[in-house]
C-alpha cells in the first residue's frame, strides 16, 4: 500500500516537473504589461474590495475584476505559486486513488468472504456417512453386490433390502436406522427355502410288489441332489421312472426303480395259447409253490407272461400266480381258445349256492372278464386284487366256476379265498 502510494507521489512530482520545464520555454511564457492607467484601475478596485460594500456590490466589482486579471498576464508571482497548486491537486489525486483502491479491495474482500462461505454452506450439505449392505447365504456366500447408501450423519436410513427368490432373511448384522459414523456396514444373511420331498419306491417289474419299504429325500430349493437306487439281494435293477438327478423344487417328485429276478433272462408278454396234453398242477412261481390247482388235460389256457430263465427253462403266466413250465410232453401251442357249445343247463339244479369272501388274483393293474354263464359271453370286468363275495358254484374237481358279486362268472384259479392270510402278510408289508 505505502509502495503504491509513494509510486503515485513519484509520478505526480515528475509531472509537475515536466511542466516547469514546458513553461520557461520562450514560445510558452506569457508576459504581461500594465499600463499606468490599468495599474491605478487595478489599484482602485483593490481598495474598492477592501471597503465594506454590500456584498452584491463587491460580488459585481469582484467579478468584473476578476474577468480583467484573467485576460491580462499574472504575475511573475502567480506563476511561481502554480507548482504548489499542482502539488495539492496530485496530493488530492493520490488520497481519492488511495481511496478507490481501498474501497475496490474492500469489495473484493467482502466477494471472496461471500464465496467463501457459499462453499461452507455447500460443503455442509454433501453427505458424511457411508455405509455397505453385505447380502449372503449362511454359508457366507454372496447374493449379489454390495449395496452402498450414503447420507448426513443423524439423519434417517431410508432404504428397501433386497429379495431372493426361494430364501428368507433370518439374521442382520450391524443394523442400525441413522447414520452415525463416517464408515459402517450392515450385514444380511438368507436362508434357502426347503424343497419338497422326492419320494422313491422299489418294485419288481414283472409283478410290482414292494421290495422295500417307501422312503424320500429332501433339500433346499434349487439344490441339486442326485439319487442311487437301492440294492436287493436276487434282483437286478432294470430301470428308473422319474428325474434321479436335479434340483430340489416346489413340487414332490417321485422316482421308482424297477427290479426283476436275477434267474429271469427274457420276458415276452405276446399273448399265446397253450393246451394242456395231461393233467398237471400249476405254481405261484417259477421254480414256485404249488398252487394246488389242477390244470385238467385238454384244456386251453392264455398265456400273458413267458419268462426264460437263465438256466434255459421257459416259464408261462396263466394269469395271476398262476404259473406252469413248458414242457413239450405236456403242453402244446394252439392258435386259439377252443369254441364251446354249451348246453342250456340252467333249468338243472347242480349249482351251489355260496356266501364267503375271495380276492380276485389276476394280472396286476388289468381287469378280469367276468361271464354271463360259465364259458358263456363277457359281460363284465373287475380290477385285479378287488375283495369279492361268491355267491355260487358250478362245475366239478377239474374245472370250477363261481359267480362273483352277483355280476359275472370266472373260474378257481382267478381267486384267492386265503383273504385272512392275504390281509396279514399286507398289515406286514405295510408295518415295515
Amino acid at each position: 500500500m505505502a509502495f503504491k502510494f509513494m509510486s503515485k507521489i513519484r509520478h505526480s512530482f515528475n509531472s509537475r516537473r515536466n511542466a516547469r520545464k514546458q513553461m520557461r520555454k520562450p514560445s510558452f511564457e506569457r508576459k504581461t504589461s500594465v499600463s499606468p492607467e490599468n495599474r491605478s484601475n487595478l489599484n482602485d478596485e483593490i481598495k474598492i474590495e477592501s471597503s465594506p460594500e454590500p456584498a452584491k456590490d463587491k460580488q459585481t466589482l469582484t467579478s468584473s475584476n476578476e474577468s480583467q486579471v484573467q485576460e491580462t498576464a499574472k504575475s511573475p508571482n502567480e506563476h511561481e505559486n502554480e507548482p504548489v497548486n499542482t502539488n495539492n491537486q496530485a496530493l488530492e489525486e493520490s488520497r481519492h486513488d488511495l481511496e478507490v483502491s481501498t474501497e475496490k479491495k474492500s469489495e473484493k474482500k467482502k466477494h471472496e468472504l461471500d464465496s467463501r462461505n457459499s462453499e461452507v454452506k455447500k460443503t455442509s450439505t454433501r453427505p458424511d456417512s457411508t455405509i455397505i449392505i453385505i447380502y449372503q447365504d449362511e454359508n457366507r456366500h454372496s447374493l449379489s453386490s454390495p449395496q452402498i447408501i450414503s447420507g448426513k450423519r443423524g439423519e434417517a436410513i431410508n432404504v428397501k433390502f433386497k429379495e431372493f427368490e426361494h430364501f428368507d432373511l433370518i439374521h442382520i448384522d450391524g443394523f442400525t436406522s441413522v447414520f452415525v459414523e463416517p464408515y459402517g456396514s450392515m450385514t444380511l444373511t438368507y436362508r434357502r427355502q426347503s424343497g419338497a420331498n422326492i419320494w422313491l419306491f422299489s418294485q419288481d417289474i414283472d409283478d410290482l410288489h414292494m421290495l422295500g419299504k417307501p422312503r424320500f429325500v429332501s433339500g433346499k430349493v434349487d439344490e441339486k441332489y442326485s439319487l442311487t437306487p437301492p440294492n436287493f439281494i436276487g434282483y437286478n435293477l432294470l430301470r428308473a421312472e422319474g428325474p434321479v438327478n436335479g434340483n430340489f423344487n416346489e413340487k414332490q417328485q417321485v422316482v421308482t426303480y424297477y427290479y426283476r429276478d436275477a434267474s429271469w433272462k427274457e420276458v415276452d408278454f405276446n399273448v399265446k395259447y397253450l393246451k394242456m396234453q395231461v393233467s398237471q398242477p400249476g405254481y405261484d412261481a417259477p421254480h414256485g409253490n404249488n398252487t394246488y390247482i389242477t390244470l385238467a388235460k385238454d384244456t386251453v389256457w392264455q398265456v400273458f407272461e413267458t419268462v426264460q430263465l437263465t438256466s434255459g427253462e421257459r416259464w408261462h403266466c396263466l394269469g395271476g400266480n398262476l404259473w406252469i413250465q413248458e414242457d413239450y410232453d405236456k403242453v402244446r401251442f394252439v392258435d386259439s381258445l377252443p369254441q364251446y357249445q354249451i348246453e342250456d343247463n340252467s333249468t338243472k339244479p347242480f349249482t351251489i349256492d355260496l356266501n364267503f369272501q375271495a380276492i380276485i388274483d389276476f394280472v396286476p393293474n388289468k381287469k378280469l372278464t367276468l361271464y354271463n354263464r360259465p364259458f358263456g359271453e363277457p359281460i363284465d370286468s373287475i380290477e385285479d386284487g378287488s375283495i369279492v363275495t361268491i355267491t355260487e358254484r358250478e362245475g366239478g374237481r377239474e374245472m370250477q366256476w363261481f359267480k362273483v358279486d352277483d355280476r359275472g362268472w370266472t373260474i378257481r384259479q382267478y381267486l384267492d379265498f386265503d383273504i385272512e392270510h392275504k390281509v396279514s402278510q399286507e398289515k406286514e408289508r405295510l408295518s415295515e
